[in-house]
C-alpha cells in the first residue's frame, strides 16, 4: 500500500470513485453514496429498518452504517482485484527515501529493463550502483510529520544536482527513472472527474459547444 501511495499519489477517494462505478455504474459520488441506495445487502438493509422501526438507531446512524458497509465492501473488492504482490510496487520502493537504506540498485534498474520503450537507456551502467550509493547516503532532511514529503517534489530537486566537476548532472540517470515510476498511471479516476465535467457543460441541451463557448450555427 506504501509504494502505491508512493507512485501515484494514490488517494482512498479514487478507490471510492472507481468501485463505486463498478457496483453502481456511476462515477456521482453523490449518486453511489446516497445511503438509501446503497448495495448493502438484503438481509442487512432488513435489520436496519427493523432497529429504525424499534426506535434503537436513528436515521442518521442508519446513513452512516450504510455507507461505512459499502465502503468496507469496496475495499475487499478492491483488494482482491488489485496486483498488490506485483514486482512493480516492491521496486518502486526505492522512491521512498526513509526506505532506500533497504534498496540497492537493482530495484532502480528492475524499470530500465521493464520499460525499456520509455527510458533512454541502453542498459545498466557501472556508476549508476554508485549514484545510488551516494543517493542512500545522502543527508536528507524529513518534515516533523513525514507523511507531508513531497516525493516528486524531491526527485525534481535530485535532477537539478550538478557534479561540480564536470556540470553535469550528478543523478541524471536516477532521477529519470524516478520520473517514470511517479507517473505511472494508477486509475482512471482523473479521466472520469473529466467526463463529469464535460457533462456539465456539454449536455444533450448544449451539444454544439465550441471551445470559445459559443455555438455552432444551425
Amino acid at each position: 500500500m506504501a509504494q502505491m501511495i508512493l507512485i501515484s499519489g494514490f488517494d482512498p477517494e479514487d478507490l471510492a470513485v472507481d468501485v463505486g462505478y463498478w457496483f453502481k455504474g456511476s462515477t456521482n459520488r453523490k449518486g453511489y453514496l446516497a445511503g438509501e441506495k446503497l448495495n448493502i445487502g438484503f438481509t442487512t438493509r432488513a435489520t436496519l429498518n427493523r432497529l429504525l422501526e424499534a426506535g434503537d438507531i436513528t436515521p442518521q446512524e442508519v446513513h452512516l452504517f450504510q455507507q461505512a458497509a459499502f465502503l468496507v465492501r469496496a475495499v475487499e473488492y478492491w483488494i482482491k482485484k488489485l496486483s498488490l504482490k506485483e514486482a512493480l510496487l516492491k521496486h518502486a520502493q526505492f522512491l521512498d527515501v526513509q526506505q532506500r537504506t533497504e534498496c540497492g540498485v537493482e530495484d532502480a534498474l528492475y524499470f530500465v529493463d521493464r520499460f525499456q520503450e520509455l527510458l533512454p537507456f541502453s542498459g545498466p551502467e557501472e556508476q549508476d550502483k554508485d549514484k545510488f550509493l551516494e543517493y542512500q547516503l545522502m543527508d536528507i532532511p524529513m518534515p516533523q510529520d513525514p507523511t507531508t514529503f513531497n516525493v516528486e517534489e524531491f526527485w525534481g530537486s535530485m535532477s537539478s544536482i550538478k557534479c561540480k566537476v564536470s556540470g553535469l548532472s550528478l543523478f541524471g540517470r536516477l532521477s529519470k527513472i524516478a520520473s517514470l515510476v511517479l507517473v505511472l498511471p494508477h486509475s482512471n479516476a482523473d479521466a472520469e472527474r473529466v467526463f463529469s465535467m464535460v457533462g456539465l457543460n456539454k449536455n444533450k441541451t448544449r451539444n454544439s459547444l465550441v471551445l470559445d463557448g459559443h455555438c455552432h450555427p444551425s
